[in-house]
């Protein structure tokens, strides 16, 4: 503790009332000796009385503020005036507290006590500030950065979490015709789906908000799912000189997160959000060239620079095969989803579906016409592709088509009537369920012919008793409907004992057959 004040009896009362409080003292007589002690030792709080000769105590701590090196230290003023003008002044000057004497030995190490609580604080928080720096520069750094925006950005996002002690982030582009997330992970992953477009709305709100900086919003949980609220920041980002935000990143905190709440994180994610959005750059300004990247996918496509693997349905009751699901592998190694939801965002979402469904029809050629050919369509596609009616129609075979759950459906009563146009033969399979972006709405609404459970139901289903009650309703569910379940991911014969002792009739997975070309 740095004690000034001019008056040898004052200095020595607070000297001896701080030491029996078990803290160390300096003492001053006047302003220039404080600024020379402050430089000596390390000093945690200052006490310094107003009126002193040579240099006063608001000149004196005027200066202390303009020095980098001292500008938070905390500093107590001890005068023996009780004017009002006087604590006004000195806290304009930038005073932490304000005492005026005769001053109580309790009070004295009360109030010393919480500024050392609130230095030791900060001081914690500017160190979690360089240690959450220096992992993110570490966790940046093994990145892979020449791969696509969207797989980029769903690799950043997925490891940003644990890197930073979020709950939850996504990254926003606002796009020429919409805001649409590139890809989020933890807590906002449903809030904002990856790859798809924001309600415009919504969209349009924050980019907007976003040309006036960072921001929190409090409390912003999904309105039908309460018990999931989280607290937001949402940090713009620019590139270059551009006036206008190019896209938004988010961070969520679960309310009473042990990093803090969000509004005291804010600072280190504004910093983090610099570092995130450089290694961002050269991604994000190849997709802004959008002929470069309309191009590269025509290219791919025209090339059919992709393969289809055949893998195995199931009747487990007998082993044999009901069906092969085509699965689709990119040339370049890059994931699927990745690749359809980038040619989704140039337009040529359409373009690329079809051709992997006349693929698919060729790769499935050679197989006997009683095996089913499963394949993955979107909503949108199954709609309004003029051309499937035709690619449907040049194979003899049963059709199943998947929709996944993940999938938002603006109009039901639209796909089912799709369907229909196809014919019987044509099936509709319900992808993921149980964990995609309406839950069960998609299986109530379409009456589909099948239901694959999702991999995160069949997973360790023998040692769960709680999956098993799930999945038995839905057999249950399944009876009353007429519709069969497909179990997706059986690995173990554990796994597969259970799925056929709860009555599942259809599975798929790396025990049953893995994803193969097919053969010649």
């Amino acid at each position: 503790m740095l004690i000034a004040d001019d008056d040898l009896g004052v200095r020595s009362f607070l000297r001896d009332a701080l030491e029996r409080e078990g803290f160390d003292t300096v003492m001053a007589k006047n302003g220039q000796e404080v600024l020379t002690l402050i430089g000596q030792y390390p000093v945690d709080v200052l006490l310094m009385d107003i009126g002193m000769p040579v240099l006063d105590g608001l000149e004196t701590l005027r200066r202390i503020r303009a020095n980098d090196g001292s500008a938070t230290l905390p500093v107590i003023l001890v005068t023996a005036s009780g004017a009002e003008s006087d604590r006004v002044r000195g806290l304009d000057s930038g005073a932490d507290d304000f005492l005026a004497k005769p001053i109580g030995p309790k009070e004295l190490g009360a109030r010393v006590r919480t500024q050392v609580r609130s230095r030791t604080a900060w001081t914690h928080l500017v160190e979690r500030g360089r240690t959450a720096r220096r992992s993110l520069a570490t966790a940046l750094e093994a990145l892979r950065t020449d791969v696509p925006l969207l797989t980029l950005a769903t690799n950043l996002s997925n490891k940003l979490p644990e890197v930073l002690g979020v709950d939850g982030v996504a990254i926003l582009h606002f796009g020429r015709d919409a805001a649409r997330t590139i890809a989020s992970a933890g807590a906002l992953q449903r809030r904002f789906p990856p790859t798809q477009a924001l309600a415009m709305r919504t969209g349009e709100e924050i980019a907007r908000r976003s040309a006036s900086g960072a921001w929190l919003e409090a409390g912003s949980g999904r309105p039908d799912r309460k018990a999931s609220s989280v607290d937001l920041a949402y940090i713009p980002f620019r590139l270059g000189p551009s006036r206008e935000p190019l896209g938004c990143l988010v961070y969520a905190l679960q309310p009473g997160s042990p990093s803090g709440p969000m509004s005291h994180r804010l600072p280190d994610l504004i910093d983090a959000s610099d570092l995130i959005v450089a290694v961002l750059r050269p991604a994000v300004e190849l997709a802004e060239s959008a002929d470069a990247s309309t191009n590269r996918v025509r290219q791919m496509i025209a090339k059919r620079a992709f393969v289809i693997h055949l893998q195995p349905i199931i009747r487990l009751s007998s082993g044999a095969v009901v069906a092969v699901e085509a699965l689709t592998r990119f040339a370049d190694g890059s994931p699927p989803e990745s690749q359809f939801a980038e040619a989704a965002t140039l337009g040529l979402g359409p373009t690329l579906e079809r051709a992997v469904v006349s693929a698919a029809l060729e790769s499935a050629a050679s197989l006997p016409e009683n095996v089913a050919l499963s394949i993955n369509l979107s909503a949108d596609v199954l709609q309004h592709e003029p051309t499937l009616p035709e690619l449907f129609a040049s194979t003899p075979r049963t059709l199943i088509v998947e929709i996944t759950e993940h999938e938002p459906i603006e109009d039901y009563d639209a796909v089912r009537a799709a369907l229909n146009r196809f014919g019987p033969k044509v099936h509709l399979a319900i992808d993921d369920a149980g964990s995609g972006f309406a839950s069960l709405r998609h299986i109530f609404a379409l009456q589909p012919d099948y239901v694959k459970l999702d991999i995160e139901w069949v997973h360790g289903i023998d040692r769960d008793p709680v999956r098993r009650a799930l999945v038995s309703g839905l057999v249950y569910f399944a009876s009353e409907t007429r519709c069969e379940l497909i179990a997706e991911g059986i690995e173990t014969d554990a796994e597969l004992a259970s799925l056929r002792e709860l009555g599942i009739q259809l599975g798929q997975g790396y025990l049953l057959g893995r994803p193969e070309p097919p053969v010649a």
